[in-house]
């Protein structure tokens, strides 16, 4: 399948594009240049409509892992807004043109309540509206998906991680590093084989799926061990000696 992710050279989209295309033809595609290994790199601008449509073609599903510069990017609504609001909408646009139809959309476990079971529908919540302007976008970014859903037909794959961090390094994209376990630490190379499953699915719709370690307090994560099959495969085993509650 050839698939198009964006944000693939960003802290995330490096790991999930690195599993993603050892099993298909990817293009990956973001503001900044960059190497992937196995997957050709585009680079645009996604608040560009037309960008989106180059991005867009050719390409028979997508993955969205793009997202303004943390922290500089949320210090005020415009960059926050251009990158993840209207690069979604942009893009969600440009692969209603381009006739494609499966989408995977990378979110965040801050959308939800974080109470046992918590699981907002998608585009409608319950919904956490108190953490800044980066899950505001995010929930903006999951109605951009019902919306085209719902009007287009276009399914997409929510998912939904917790602290995305890499094991080994335990280095945050913020450069710290970290000391404790919590149940939310998530590598970006088990994002990525969550995406190629939920990909693979022949009766995929509008859906959505936590992406946590064991399926912890913070929120529940059966659905996706059901429905999609999928376990992490990196558990930060060196960090579970000090663990977080």
């Amino acid at each position: 399948m050839k698939v198009l992710v964006t944000g693939a050279t960003g802290y995330a989209g490096r790991g999930l594009t690195e599993v993603l295309a050892a099993v298909h033809a990817v293009r990956g595609f973001d503001v900044r240049p960059g190497e992937l290994q196995g997957a050709e790199v585009m680079t645009g601008d996604l608040a560009s409509l037309d960008d989106c449509r180059r991005a867009a073609a050719g390409m028979e599903a997508a993955v969205l892992c793009h997202m303004a510069p943390n922290p500089t990017g949320y210090q005020t609504p415009v960059q926050a807004m251009d990158v993840n609001v209207k690069g979604t909408a942009n893009l969600y646009h440009a692969l209603v043109e381009a006739g494609v139809r499966k989408v995977v959309l990378i979110s965040s476990g801050g959308v939800l309540l974080k109470t046992p079971g918590a699981d907002a529908v998608i585009g409608a919540g319950p919904y956490n509206f108190n953490n800044g302007l980066y899950v505001l976008t995010k929930i903006m970014q999951e109605q951009i998906a019902r919306f085209y859903f719902e009007t287009q037909a276009v399914c997409t794959a929510v998912l939904r991680p917790g602290w995305v961090v890499y094991d080994e390094s335990f280095v945050t994209k913020y450069g710290q590093k970290l000391e404790q376990y919590h149940s939310t630490l998530m590598d970006p190379r088990d994002i990525g084989q969550a995406v190629a499953l939920a990909l693979a699915l022949p009766d995929l719709k509008l859906e959505s799926f936590n992406l946590e370690q064991e399926g912890g307090p913070a929120y529940d994560n059966r659905l996706t061990r059901s429905r999609l099959g999928w376990s992490p495969r990196y558990t930060f085993s060196s960090l579970k000696k000090n663990p977080n509650p």
